[in-house]
Order: structure tokens, then sequence, then C-alpha cells
């Protein structure tokens, strides 16, 4: 809507000129004003896009009035109507920023085709100005996505020309300079805070701000979140204490940053993280072989080291196997055979050896994730579905690895996973041959070391020997005493992984009072001895 604003000292011209039919030009609202200052009172109250004022007025004439709102209201339009046509008028109407000068006595239809042209000028204006205000805008409230995204680009390697990211970079606002030294801080979130996603990015932002106020204090700082979850930081020195004159950081100082990070986080959010310092590197062409580096370094530091500061380059624990997760019998087979009770002491297990161990990585929550759910899709295809199908949404779960990447979490995805296949019965326990494996798979593994022939096994489950045997290999597709052979042998490839038994021990526990034979058998397997196989993958850890 365009406001008009008509200004003059006789009462006769300004209702005449306000009775003009102004709404056939789109005009909607008309103010009348009798004089400069009346005029100059109204537009502090109203907005008004167009003043028609005459010059010759008492007190604050038309000059006075335009040079006062070009002054105060830049982007209101002035027409002035003058019986005087003294080129000093004119030239004076033109510097206080005039849209045109009419002569007195103007016509109606002159004046109405001059407001026209004006309100036209002001509507093209307006579009114009809006377009940009709103390209502005649009720009500022997407900034740090557009920053995020850039270095994002550059963590991966993508390639980007120096000229290129020189002008994103003075479009985006960023401070840094291509050629100088960089530094790479990884923060991840390790304990402490919400478990549900909602509260998860609550923390997140909280702790992105807390880090952003500390380190722009002396550093340019460009961040994102990368595909991992972490927070990642590439910092350049400011002028201060903390930089050296050709704008390198020192090591104690960002030890000194990182650790005052972590105690503001636990002192305003009572959380935990860790901070992983990465080695220096120079935009652009330095930044994806350094994150690379750091990446995989954060992988190995387990959370329950409860929030430390760490460098790339400094030597971490090798990554070792998670030998419950692999022990016979498999979260698979359990599976399979509908051992549902079973297979969550398995889970149990899993996750108890992570905490005993401290080995709740990256690496090794992404182990566990991997191997349970290739165990769930081959339950599922087994029955002719997708996991989907069998599970709900719960299966999706495993598809964003940052949602996956502690311990609890894991344990309950996997929990509720194994509650939907359970309910939904792949196998089920009402089927007598299915109980029937169940029950021979347990009382094998029980005794072990003790006899588990054919005929005892016969005996404790009340059936034939031959019957049994015929059975067992049309459900599972091999012979009981393939299935002892092989339980035995894997049950002591992990006793020998991870524990000091020695071999004659482990001989008799899995039932061979024959060290020799047993050995015999162990190589015939593995194509090992036992002592070489242990030696083998001593050297490997």
């Amino acid at each position: 809507m365009i406001t008009l604003l008509l200004v003059d000292d006789e009462p006769m011209l300004l209702k005449s000129m306000a009775a003009n039919g102004w709404e056939r030009i789109g005009i909607e609202c008309v103010l009348p004003a009798s004089s400069g200052l009346e005029a100059a009172e109204i537009l502090k109250t109203t907005s008004v896009d167009l003043v028609v004022t005459d010059i010759r007025m008492p007190g604050m004439d038309g000059l006075q009035l335009c040079k006062h709102i070009q002054e105060r209201y830049p982007r209101t339009k002035c027409i002035l109507l003058s019986g005087y046509g003294e080129f000093e008028y004119a030239r004076d109407a033109i510097r206080y920023g005039t849209a045109n000068y009419l002569l007195k006595p103007v016509k109606d239809e002159e004046l109405m085709d001059e407001v026209a042209r004006v309100k036209s000028l002001i509507e093209r204006e307006r579009e114009r100005i809006g377009s940009f205000e709103e390209a502005r805008r649009t720009l500022h409230v997407h900034l740090p996505l557009l920053r995020s995204n850039l270095l994002i680009d550059l963590l991966a390697g993508n390639s980007v020309s120096h000229s290129e990211l020189a002008r994103k970079m003075d479009e985006y606002r960023l401070p840094f300079e291509l050629g100088r030294e960089c530094a790479m801080l990884l923060i991840r979130l390790d304990g402490g805070f919400g478990e549900s996603d909602e509260d998860s990015l609550l923390y997140e932002f909280a702790v992105h701000n807390i880090a952003g106020e500390l380190l722009e204090s002396d550093f340019h700082v460009w961040s994102c979140k990368d595909s991992y979850g972490y927070l990642c930081y590439m910092l350049q020195a400011k002028t201060t204490d903390r930089g050296t004159s050709d704008g390198r950081i020192h090591d104690a100082a960002l030890n000194r940053t990182a650790q005052e990070l972590q105690a503001k986080v636990f002192g305003y959010l009572k959380g935990r993280i860790s901070v992983l310092i990465g080695s220096p590197c120079r935009l652009p062409e330095q930044v994806a072989e350094p994150y690379r580096q750091s990446l995989n370094a954060i992988r190995k530091v387990p959370r329950s080291e409860r929030g430390i500061v760490v460098r790339a380059e400094e030597p971490l624990p090798q990554i070792a196997p998670l030998h419950s997760l692999y022990s016979p019998p498999s979260f698979q087979q359990l599976l399979e055979a509908g051992r549902w009770a079973d297979a969550r002491v398995k889970l149990s297990s899993v996750f108890e050896e992570l905490r005993a161990r401290k080995l709740d990585t990256e690496e090794h929550m992404l182990e566990i994730v991997c191997s349970l759910t290739n165990s769930f899709l081959y339950i599922a295809h087994l029955q002719s579905k997708t996991l989907m199908e069998l599970s709900g949404l719960e299966a999706d779960l495993a598809s964003d690895p940052r949602r996956l990447s502690q311990s609890g979490r894991v344990a309950k995805w996997a929990g509720k996973l194994l509650d939907s296949l359970e309910s939904v019965g792949v196998r089920e326990l009402k089927d007598a041959k299915n109980q029937l494996i169940v029950k021979i798979h347990r009382f094998i593994e029980e005794r072990i070391a003790e006899d588990v022939s054919l005929q005892t096994i016969a005996d404790h489950v009340k059936l034939h020997p031959v019957y049994l045997s015929s059975l067992y290999k049309q459900e599972m597709k091999e012979n009981i005493s393939d299935f002892i052979l092989r339980y035995r042998m894997e049950k002591a490839g992990i006793l020998l992984r991870a524990t000091d038994i020695k071999i004659y021990e482990l001989a008799s526990r899995m039932g061979f009072q024959n060290p020799p034979y047993f050995s015999k058998l162990f190589k015939n397997y593995y194509g090992v001895t036992p002592q070489e196989y242990r030696d083998r993958h001593q050297a490997e850890s």
C-alpha cells in the first residue's frame, strides 16, 4: 500500500487535491497537512511513501521539508509544487532528492500522472530492495550451513581451486588466509549427556557454543559436524599471546585450550568430552590427510577413558578383537535355533567384555553392529523377508553410525531388535524339532569336557542314536560329530587367543585326554599347532 501526504497552506487547494480520485491509480491512503511543520509531525508517527508539497509555506517551506525528509526518511519520495519557475528552486529541489518539480497551476491529470509515475518507481525500488534484503537474510541464515559444507568438502579431499575457495571464504565471511598454518580439533561427546536424540542435539549445540566462545577469543574458527558425528574445528592464530608472529600455533596453547574446554563443558553441562588435536596443516591442500589421521586416532580412544586430550601423532592402544562376540555358539547360531534367552546372555557377555577390557571405541561399536546386523539379516532372509519386515524400523538405526557410537545405545538397539525378532517367531520354540536341536546344543556346550558321544546325547534326549543322527543331519545340514569338533576347535581358538591356558589343560577342557591327539586335530582344523596359533595371534596384537 502506498501512503501519500499532501502539503499546502491554501485550504481550498489542499482540499481539492485530496478530493482527487487517488484510488484509481492505487493510492489507498491520502493524508493532508496545512504546513511543513504539521507534515513533519505526521512523518514522526506515520510511514509515508510519497509527499506532494508546495514550496511557499510559512514556518517550514517545501524545500526545508524536502531536506528534512531526505535526512530522516531517505526512502520517502517528494514532488514539489510552486508558482515560481526560477532555476534556483529547481536546483535546490534536485539537491534535496525530490522526484520531480511541477509548476503551478498544475492540472489534476498532470499531478495524477506524476504521482502514478513516482508510485511505480517506489514499487520497483521496493521489489529490488526486498529481493536484496531477502537474499541477504537468506545468506545470513544459511551462513553456518554454507561454511560447514565447505569445510566438509575440504576434509573429504574434494578439489576446490584457490580462486574459488578464496571467493567463497570471502562471501562466507571466513577470515582464514590460504597457505597459512592451521590447527585441527576433533571433539567427541563421551558421557553425561542426554540419551535421546533430542537431548544429544541440544547438548551438542551447547558444547559447540562453549567451544566457539572459548576458541574465538584467540583463534579464527571454522567449524562443522562431520559424517561421524564429531565436532571439527579448524583454527588459525590471531595476534595474541597464543599465536606467534609467523602465525604458528603453540602446542601448549592447544593443550591448554582443550583442557579449558573440557573443564567448562563439565562445569556447565556435567558432561565429558574427548578432544583430539590433529597435526598442523595448511589450507587447502593439507587438510584432508591430517583429518583422516585424526579420525583414525580418535576412533581408537575408548569412551571409558572419561574424557581425555590426545594428539593424532601419539601412540594409541592397538585394536583388539572381542573374543566373546565370536566364541561358539555364534550369535547367528543362537538366533537360528531360536535360543532367545541364550542370545541375550551372549549379548550381555559381549558388552561385559567391552567394559572389562575398556574397548568401548567407535571401531568396536562398528564391529559389534556389523556382526549383529549380519546375523539379524541372515535370519530374516531365511524367512524370505527383509529385516524391516520382521523387526520394523528398528533395523534402520544401524544405517547411521553416529547413532550407534556408544555402547549403551548399541546394547539398547540390539536388545530391541532381538525382542522384535522373537515376537514375530522367526523359529517357533513350540516346534518339536527346534526344541530338540536347542536341547542337543546345550547338552554339548555344557559337557564339552566330558563324554558327548552320539550315544550319550541320544540317551539324554531319549531317542535312538540312528534316528537322532538322521534328524540332526536333516535339520542342521551337518553331522553331530562335525558340530562337536567345530565347537571344540573354535572354543579352543578363542581360549588360545584370550587366555594363557596351558595346551594340556586346554585339551582336557575340550574333552581330550590325549594332548597330542588334540594337537593333531587342531592342526588339521587350523593348519597350525595350538602353540603356533597362539604365537601368531599374540604377534598380531
